[in-house]
């Protein structure tokens, strides 16, 4: 208050206040909609497990190169399936040497967020028990973005594959190649 009974207020522009609540809302939609990107999926992927208090995954290169070569694969070959061209999730794997015990697959085309994708997922029963499997210790998510050709319209997007998995034990591996090495001198 001043000495003649007048309040000093502090008027704000409402231009101002506009700003300011939608800086406020870019920051709150920012903090929860992310790029989609093979270390924004994997995180997601691990709050998704953690939340149910299940290990996280740990990122695994040759899992990574699978995932990446599976999401090329459908971009130039023009096809959104788990199984095609006779080759199955599992011969990306193979072909970068991963051993694995089991292993896991899900896709998603289309979407504008890594939330968005791993939330698809959790809402499809077979998708969400790839992310739950307790049994998977292993991660690796391709990211292509490129041209997809949907019922003879080219549309831009974004394809991720995701593969989860747990590799062989090491002896298991020695006692596969020994198994195999003697199989292949008695034929």
């Amino acid at each position: 208050m001043t000495g003649d009974g007048n309040k000093n207020i502090n008027i704000v522009p409402a231009v101002t206040i506009i700003a300011l609540v939608v800086v406020s809302l870019t920051t709150f939609v920012s903090s929860y909609a992310s790029e989609i990107t093979s270390e924004n999926i994997v995180n997601a992927v691990n709050k998704e497990r953690e939340a149910r208090f299940l290990q996280p995954l740990k990122v695994n290169p040759r899992l990574e190169t699978a995932a990446k070569k599976k999401s090329t694969d459908m971009i130039v070959r023009n096809y959104f399936e788990h199984y095609a061209f006779n080759m199955s999730p599992w011969a990306f794997i193979l072909n970068e040497g991963y051993q694995y015990s089991v292993a896991g697959e899900n896709l998603a085309m289309g979407y504008k967020t890594a939330e968005g994708v791993v939330g698809a997922w959790m809402n499809s029963p077979a998708h969400r028990a790839n992310i739950l499997n307790p049994e998977f210790q292993e991660i690796g998510v391709g990211v292509v973005k490129g041209e997809y050709n949907d019922n003879g319209q080219a549309v831009d997007t974004t394809l991720t594959t995701e593969m989860s998995a747990t590799p062989k034990p090491v002896v298991t591996q020695i006692f596969e190649r020994i198994t195999q090495a003697f199989s292949d001198l008695f034929q």
